[in-house]
């Protein structure tokens, strides 16, 4: 049963990250540099989060990553794109969507 319906599992899991990759890429569309960093490191520290350290290896894994990401900042960073950029909604409103949609 499981490899009749696998296939179907796998391609609904492809359209989601390809969606979710798509969704992203529209955020950035037409930022500045710092700004598209800070919409990847706030989908990146979330996806990283959310995953479970399951054995050593893997938790290794997530922490390396929230590492890389400066996941312990990215509040910090935030709020100092929100106030660069606090004269700029258009800005300020692309970063909070990023933020409900991560």
């Amino acid at each position: 049963m499981l490899k009749r319906y696998l296939p179907m599992f796998l391609c609904l899991f492809a359209a989601h990250a390809i969606a979710s990759d798509d969704r992203l890429a529209s955020l950035k569309a037409g930022q500045r540099g710092d700004i598209k960093k800070l919409i990847d490191r706030l989908a990146g520290c979330t996806h990283w989060s959310s995953e479970e350290p399951y054995d050593a290896q893997r938790k290794v894994e997530i922490s390396s990553a929230m590492k890389d990401l400066r996941c312990d900042r990215l509040e910090k960073d935030e709020a100092a794109a929100q106030k660069r950029y606090a004269k700029r909604p258009k800005v300020l409103k692309v970063l909070q969507r990023a933020k409900e949609q991560s």
